[in-house]
């Protein structure tokens, strides 16, 4: 054996090892990095999609409030297009919500449309005659109940956008059963897909180069179909997948160089960036999980981390619970006053206090704009955990929220729904308490409501009342008024004017009690035109019988109106009725709710000729302030103050010191709820001017309550 031929052959059987070692190494680290970039490559499109289903899903969601909408469907089957503008082509004509609006069919004789930087005034339809036809088959079968949209993607403008459409209808479940859906509009709105959006996204999940594009992207790209209108792919989205395992690859070079030296580091180096690099993968990967059940603007749990909470109470062994349910009062008047930007970050601070609620047993949401749900999942003593929180809560609303130079009150509506047997239903338990909260805000109480049966009732007749308000083709058939006697008390047989009462008889649901369809009225935003309406059945009563005077009462949302005392000079004018023949009657309640809008408006109805009352004083929040820097007449005390079976003398006194006080000011006195000889005499005593009550006259037709004073 040669002597070279041994150490020959260790140092080729040593040096196969380590070429069989190093070539082994080397093409497991390869196909590490080919399966590392491969598999993040997967995950990405598979997050992608999820964001893009969510960016839709914003889309369908704020479609199916636009479009499931009564004043907005009531404005389109009139053709009412300054409406339609100002609460639906206003949005568009911003850009801040969506970008493209249009209608078509139903009452519509050809599509209109708004867009972004458009203005208000509605435009020609910018659809196509297929897209048209197209959405008329897709919208046929969705479920209207479920305020279902079709979601689809097309290209505007050179720009791609999201589109939602679905049938226009209102938000009515009674209204909704009565009309013909097939004959309503139909309506899609669109949303940009923005660069600023494409650049979130692309931080979020880790890539690069996030593009829309009209043409196939090349193959190194990741990318996703857009599917339009037909199911046609109208564009890509298109982005350069992260690389972790070339990354990792890169970095390990000269480690594995060196690794290649000696076996041991190899093994410990390798080891060790692999772990991390898998760590970091999976750490990106449960954050992304993690953004798509958080709600971006407040950080609370979104509504897919609420159902995915619910599911999990009500899965094989359920839990008992208790669902919260709370809508911010006046938020649009919030935006309104500070704008969107300002309404976000009321929300967001908002957010901030309800979130020191959550704990093991308390789960708190945010369903979508000002909407928030808390659930409650206690074992133990689940109504002693709710009684806490709801002390908390109430508590947490004491507070008030700056929203830069202007500071607001929070208000709101809360409504409480227990889950009743072991098998609940999310859905219907969700749905309880949204019910619950619903009537929290027909009783405008900051109280929480809990959901019962009886309320269940009582929301059908107000819906009811509401159907039938909406309903009548001839108001003076169905509406009449009872006129009760205001008398001058030196001269008790002197009729000095009568204050008209409203009185409404439904074909469908009889007669009806003032107060409730007033309020009812008044929640649903139909008391401006049913008081013009009521208004000119009075004016015609007052033509028959020129010699009469009559006083009319006045709803806070009639007054608050902008232009409403010009308006209704106007009308009445309108009528051949002079204005001094009228008393207008506003309540202590709204003088203070909107001191300055109200305060402009009666210094005008005074200016045309009209005389100013206020009303039920003593009731509200009574202050000689207002009363001295506001042009008011008369002053009418409650009734409270006169008679009732818990009258004391002591009433007696306040309203003897009510008057004094009225008069020190220079206002007349009329006292209300007059119902014996004896309350006449002391408030005849007391120099009071005017009475009203039972007896003094019964509420009744003008022309009874007119001939009983001439008798």
């Amino acid at each position: 054996m040669n002597n070279g031929s041994l150490p020959r052959q260790i140092v080729f059987l040593v040096s196969l090892v380590l070429a069989t070692f190093i070539g082994v190494l080397w093409f497991s680290v390869f196909s590490i990095r080919v399966a590392m970039d491969d598999k993040a490559a997967e995950s990405t499109t598979v997050l992608m999609r999820g964001r893009l289903q969510a960016l839709q899903g914003q889309t369908a969601l704020i479609a199916s409030d636009y479009h499931n909408w009564t004043d907005i469907y009531l404005a389109a089957a009139q053709q009412n297009y300054r409406e339609l503008s100002s609460n639906y082509g206003i949005t568009a004509a911003r850009g801040d919500v969506f970008d493209f609006a249009e209608m078509f069919d139903g009452p519509f004789p050809k599509p209109v449309s708004w867009s972004a930087g458009q203005g208000l005034a509605p435009q020609k339809g910018f659809l196509t005659e297929s897209t048209l036809h197209a959405l008329r088959r897709k919208t046929r079968n969705l479920q209207i109940e479920d305020r279902e949209t079709f979601n689809y993607f097309g290209a505007l403008n050179g720009e791609l956008a999201m589109f939602s459409a679905s049938r226009l209808l209102p938000e009515n479940s009674i209204l909704l059963q009565s009309i013909d859906i097939d004959a309503t509009a139909i309506a899609t709105i669109g949303k940009v897909i923005s660069d600023d959006q494409l650049q979130r996204i692309a931080a979020e999940l880790n890539v690069s180069a996030l593009h829309t594009r009209f043409t196939p992207p090349p193959k190194n790209l990741s990318q996703l179909r857009l599917s339009g209108v037909s199911g046609e792919t109208v564009a890509y989205l298109a982005w350069q997948p992260p690389t972790p395992g070339t990354n990792l690859f890169d970095k390990m070079f000269w480690v594995m160089l060196g690794v290649t030296l000696t076996f041991t580091a190899l093994s410990v180096t390798a080891t060790r960036l692999l772990r991390d690099k898998a760590r970091a993968l999976i750490r990106k990967e449960s954050e992304a999980v993690d953004q798509a059940r958080t709600d971006p603007l407040t950080g609370l749990p979104n509504r897919l981390a609420l159902w995915e909470h619910l599911a999990n109470l009500s899965g094989p062994k359920p839990r008992p619970c208790a669902i919260l349910a709370i809508d911010l009062d006046r938020f649009k008047q919030i935006n309104d006053v500070v704008g969107h930007v300002g309404g976000d970050l009321f929300l967001s601070e908002f957010s901030k206090l309800i979130a020191k609620l959550a704990d093991a047993n308390t789960f708190v949401s945010r369903y979508g704009g000002d909407e928030f749900f808390i659930i409650f999942s206690c074992p133990n003593n689940l109504r002693g955990q709710v009684a806490r929180k709801t002390t908390e809560i109430g508590e947490i609303l004491k507070t008030r929220i700056p929203c830069g130079d202007v500071v607001f009150d929070i208000t709101a509506s809360k409504g409480l729904a227990y889950s009743r047997i072991e098998n609940w239903i999310p859905e219907e338990l969700l749905r309880r308490a949204d019910r619950a909260m619903y009537a929290a805000k027909l009783q405008r109480t900051q109280d929480v409501v809990l959901y019962g049966p009886e309320m269940e009732t009582k929301d059908n007749a107000n819906t009811a009342i509401e159907v039938a308000l909406r309903s009548i083709k001839k108001p003076s058939a169905e509406f009449s008024f009872a006129y009760q006697p205001i008398i001058c008390a030196a001269h008790p047989d002197k009729l000095v004017r009568l204050e008209a009462l409203a009185r409404w008889h439904s074909p469908v649901l009889g007669h009806v009690q003032t107060e409730d369809f007033i309020r009812v009225a008044e929640l649903t935003g139909l008391i401006v035109p049913l008081g013009w309406t009521l208004l000119d059945i009075i004016c015609r009563d007052m033509c028959a019988h020129p010699e009469i005077n009559v006083s009319i009462n006045i709803s806070p949302l009639q007054i608050m109106t902008p232009g409403f005392a010009n308006d209704l000079a106007d009308r009445v004018a309108g009528h051949g009725v002079d204005c001094a023949r009228i008393e207008i009657e506003v309540t202590e309640n709204i003088v203070i709710e909107d001191d300055a809008t109200i305060s402009k408006e009666l210094w005008v109805l005074r200016s045309k000729g009209f005389s100013v009352a206020l009303d039920d004083f003593g009731t509200g929040f009574s202050s000689v302030g207002y009363l001295i820097n506001m042009p008011f007449d008369v002053l009418k005390i409650d009734r409270s103050f006169i008679s009732g079976a818990d009258h004391t003398d002591s009433h007696y006194t306040m309203a003897k010191s009510i008057i004094g006080l009225a008069h020190a000011l220079g206002l007349k006195v009329v006292a209300e709820g007059v119902e014996c000889a004896k309350d006449m005499d002391n408030l005849r005593g007391f120099n009071c001017d005017f009475l009203q009550g039972y007896h003094v006259g019964q509420p009744a037709p003008i022309g009874d309550a007119i001939a009983a004073f001439k008798a």
